[in-house]
């Protein structure tokens, strides 16, 4: 029997561009990443793509193919980008360029439902049925898989739980909306919280830790304080993991899951968020009563979505199909 071959992994993100080779069993055997030229458009994205794998290709070949993670709207089948948010880029047959480009079959795949599918094989979901992977970072998306799919809905946009409203008459989400659990718990809402409390003249570490620029607090920093006891920061813990509740809550009533899993710069901090969960999700799932859906951190990190890309290529039998 022949060898198993590894697999070339992309993660094209707003910001960073990673690249990397995972080989069958989701290690990571070298991997690289560099700011994402999104000035130059899908022509520049693709030179940027090529230039940064095509030493790993030589280094590595034979690789089974190549997977990719995008952000935004993506239909999997037909390999195009369909929108993406952070550069305006739409309806790009980005698969079919990249595989031109770097000589190798290139499956691409929405960057949430990739660190969904990753987990799956590699990670803390290997025995769940039915699961839910939520990255709470800069922004809050999902990824659903269920009985061995994953489910991506009539318009490849299942899983668009930020955009539940948690907050009525809450603050703005970059969607339009007001009170989205985006807007309420992701990265940005914690720190933008932690400032409000702060021009009530409450005591807090992070004046000391942001130098006495509030624009340098960050929910790292703000995680960091609540370990160490600050009342503040536990409040803003306490007020974003009550919101992620009301959002867990109402994809636990609809969908069943045995686990939800948690990724992303923010789900780093699922020590301090679990007491909340623990005391919030039970009180708002019907099921409660009779079983437990426990929440756990991804067993990924932060190479959750590179793990995820080359997840495409290593696992595709359930993600050639149309949901």
């Amino acid at each position: 029997m022949a060898a198993r071959q590894a697999c070339l992994a992309i993660d094209l993100g707003g910001s960073k561009l990673a690249v990397g080779v995972v080989d069958p069993d989701g290690r990571i055997l070298e991997k690289s990443s560099a700011p994402t030229d999104s000035q130059h458009g899908a022509a520049g994205i693709v030179d940027q793509i090529a230039s940064a794998v095509r030493p790993l290709i030589d280094r590595h070949a034979p690789l089974t193919g190549a997977g990719m993670t995008l952000p935004g709207l993506v239909d999997p089948v037909a390999g195009r980008l369909l929108f993406a948010p952070y550069s305006g880029l739409s309806d790009i047959p980005i698969a079919a360029l990249v595989a031109k480009r770097i000589g190798l079959p290139v499956r691409v795949e929405n960057d949430v439902n990739a660190c969904a599918w990753a987990e799956r094989w590699f990670g803390t979901a290997k025995e769940a049925h039915c699961f839910l992977w939520v990255t709470v970072s800069t922004g809050i998306g999902a990824g659903i898989v269920s009985d061995g799919r994953l489910l991506r809905g009539a318009h490849s946009m299942a899983g668009e739980i930020g955009h539940i409203v948690v907050e009525e008459g809450g603050a703005l989400c970059g969607c339009g909306n007001h009170g989205c659990l985006e807007a309420e718990a992701a990265g940005p809402a914690w720190a933008r919280r932690a400032r409000l409390l702060m021009a009530e003249g409450r005591k807090t570490l992070l004046r000391e830790r942001c130098g006495g620029d509030e624009k340098l607090i960050d929910a790292r920093m703000i995680a960091e304080a609540a370990r160490e006891g600050d009342p503040l920061c536990h409040e803003v813990v306490d007020y974003a993991g009550t919101r992620l509740s009301r959002g867990l809550a109402a994809f636990v009533n609809l969908l069943d899951p045995d686990l939800i899993v948690i990724g992303g710069g923010v789900g780093l901090s699922l020590d301090l968020l679990r007491p909340v969960l623990e005391r919030e999700l039970p009180a708002r799932t019907i099921g409660s009563r009779f079983f437990n859906c426990p929440v756990a951190a991804s067993a990924l990190g932060y190479d959750a979505a590179l793990i995820g890309a080359a997840s495409l290529q290593l696992h595709p039998m359930a993600l050639s199909e149309i949901d």
